[in-house]
């Protein structure tokens, strides 16, 4: 009788610590499982910051920035331009691109901006290029100044881009109209004095 009470002893405190196991390993999985899922939503967090689906430079440039720097601490703005049949009027678009430049790492990183969001980002080959730096304006300034060089044609397509050379950093606005030839616009992003007017692609 004692050793069945031992082996009956035996077996239920078996059974228990098993028990116990199981659930020490069950709650830990479920933590684990909400901390991964806390973790996704502070990413995509990151990835919407805007509200809007349209953005002048100045805000898609507020968005990749953080992803910029968070890729190279030594990240610099060397380029932003919107895609064709992306802009509006009042120097918005809905799809922009930077690119950033790390001379450490020799790499470039290309951060697409679409509807108020980071679509992707691409490292890119090296090009060494000047930063983009201090209060350049912003597109709908840049926009307003450009407009008057449009004339009166319809414009169906506007296009946006800035990038520095030998010092000066300029906005690219470029007009395309239902008929003829695209009208360009050079604009010093810091002063706003128009360096020059051309026709062409």
């Amino acid at each position: 009788m004692i050793k069945i009470n031992r082996n009956s002893i035996g077996i239920r405190g078996v059974v228990l610590i098993l028990m116990l196991v199981f659930g020490i390993v069950f709650v830990n999985g479920c933590a684990q499982q909400s901390e991964e899922k806390s973790t996704g939503a502070e990413v995509e967090s990151v990835d919407t910051v805007s509200e809007k689906d349209e953005l002048t430079a100045r805000e898609a440039f507020g968005i990749a920035q953080k992803t910029a720097e968070d890729w190279a601490s030594d990240a610099i703005l060397v380029d932003i331009s919107n895609f064709r049949g992306t802009s509006l009027s009042d120097g918005c678009s809905v799809r922009w691109k930077l690119e950033f430049n790390s001379t450490s790492m020799e790499k470039e990183l290309e951060v697409h901006i679409s509807s108020g969001k980071i679509l992707q980002t691409m490292e890119e080959k090296f090009k060494r290029r000047d930063v983009i730096s201090g209060e350049w304006m912003d597109t709908p300034k840049a926009i307003e100044i450009a407009q008057e060089y449009f004339a009166d044609k319809p414009i169906r397509n506007y296009w946006f881009g800035i990038s520095s050379k030998e010092g000066i950093i300029t906005w690219y606005v470029k007009g395309k109209y239902d008929e003829g030839v695209p009208t360009w616009v050079h604009i010093n992003a810091l002063t706003g004095e128009i360096i020059k007017t051309r026709e062409g692609y």
